[in-house]
């Protein structure tokens, strides 16, 4: 799977969570902003930015995720583009209780660094800065059955491999927050996967159709946008996780990596009561289940602080 169609790898579905893991160790440790506070966002930056055109890998990505509690069913897509060669890229998966995942990941070319393309059916369109966005697809994906991993014959451009059935595929949904969004703190550290970081939790309503079923949605759901250099190779371990709750909260959004096996940069929010408390330190433990191309987190327990609070998960 190519950098220039996928940010994101791996995922995860529980009662409660979208996560995303990308790492072979069991324990780790990391701390984030200590003490930091949300900060008022310009609203630009909910825009695309301008590109840096020293920098080769530099790309601006859109992602949006749901999971509808009542009718078991979650979305997850991406879209983002290359200014500097004009390449980009989706990746674009539904799966449920009752449903394999489906999923394609595809590529296309924009003229221009302006607002986010559509790919292959796939399109967001911003109602409003930090306000509601418009996610809508028209198309076919593949069905990657129904196990925790798709293979790399599902996870390719929709009816491409003739072994692999694609399915038609349509959704219209709107995205809407209803807590602030969280901007990460800019920290060098950073760099190699991005510059700029920013989550946001909310209302996922619209309509769902795969072959001759249809769905009303209501879910949680959440946005990420992030811009800067993407270099999946630099770090040695990620974490990627949107924690989403049926009574909407509190929710958590988390990003953490590690660029040497043994220190972890993090950031996150969790959101609660109209407000984004910063991660003040986040603990965790992973346990590995066995998978022919590398193993597959099979648990995982964190315990977390944000503003003044204490919490554990798993």
């Amino acid at each position: 799977m190519s950098g220039e169609a996928q940010d994101s790898a791996a995922r995860a579905v529980g009662d409660a969570a979208t996560t995303g893991v990308g790492e072979r160790g069991a324990a780790a440790r990391g701390v984030g902003e200590r003490g930091a506070a949300a900060r008022a966002i310009n609203p630009a930056h909910d825009a695309l930015h301008a590109p840096d055109a020293a920098r080769e890998r530099w790309r601006e990505s859109y992602y949006f995720k749901f999971w509808d509690f009542n009718v078991g069913i979650g979305g997850d897509s991406t879209i983002g583009h290359r200014p500097s060669n004009g390449h980009s890229g989706s990746l674009n998966m539904i799966w449920g209780l009752e449903l394999p995942t489906l999923v394609a990941s595809e590529y296309d070319h924009a003229p221009a660094h302006d607002v986010p393309r559509p790919v292959a059916g796939l399109a967001y369109e911003q109602q409003a800065p930090f306000g509601a966005w418009r996610v809508r697809f028209e198309g076919r994906l593949n069905d990657g059955g129904s196990a925790p991993a798709c293979g790399s014959a599902a996870v390719a451009a929709a009816g491409s491999d003739r072994a692999v059935e694609a399915v038609p595929v349509s959704y219209d949904l709107l995205f809407e927050p209803d807590q602030p969004a969280y901007m990460y703190a800019e920290r060098p550290e950073w760099d190699g996967l991005f510059d700029g970081h920013v989550d946001e939790v909310g209302r996922v309503t619209g309509v769902l159709t795969v072959g001759e079923r249809t769905w009303q949605i209501d879910a949680r759901g959440c946005k990420d946008h992030s811009w800067g250099v993407r270099d999946w190779a630099r770090p040695r371990g990620w974490r990627w996780a949107d924690m989403l709750f049926a009574d909407g909260g509190p929710e958590l959004s988390l990003w953490r990596a590690t660029f040497d096996g043994e220190q972890w940069l993090q950031d996150g929010a969790v959101y609660a009561n109209g407000e984004a408390r910063p991660l003040r330190a986040f603990t965790e433990h992973v346990t590995w289940a066995p998978r022919d191309r590398a193993p597959r987190p099979a648990t995982w327990a964190f315990d977390l602080a944000a503003g003044g609070d204490v919490q554990a998960g798993e």
